[in-house]
């Protein structure tokens, strides 16, 4: 069992949809990027659709998102295929269709 730490807890709370039809899926697009948000967006795409995440945004994180990012990205390499596939629409999709 992986504890989540508050802070990492709200960075990835604040990186997924909470309305409409995507809700409970990983945003669209990576928060702003000065934000702990957009260290768990990142980190989570990176698991979840790697072709999305930026190397550039990665590279230039603070120390404080280095570490959400590490957290985060821990907890989404642990969980099972199906459920990193169903976290990102762009990757659901294109499963679906049977192209990736």
């Amino acid at each position: 069992m992986t504890i989540i730490s508050p802070v990492a807890a709200q960075a990835l709370y604040d990186a997924v949809a909470h309305i409409g039809k995507n809700k409970g899926q990983l945003k669209a697009k990576c928060p702003p990027s000065h934000t702990l948000a957009a260290a768990a967006w990142q980190a989570a795409t990176l698991v979840c659709n790697p072709y999305k995440a930026s190397i550039a945004s990665i590279m230039f994180m603070s120390d404080e998102q280095r570490v959400i990012f590490n957290e985060i990205k821990d907890i989404f390499d642990r969980l099972p295929k199906h459920a990193q596939i169903a976290l990102d629409r762009d990757r659901a999709a294109l499963e679906s269709l049977g192209v990736w």
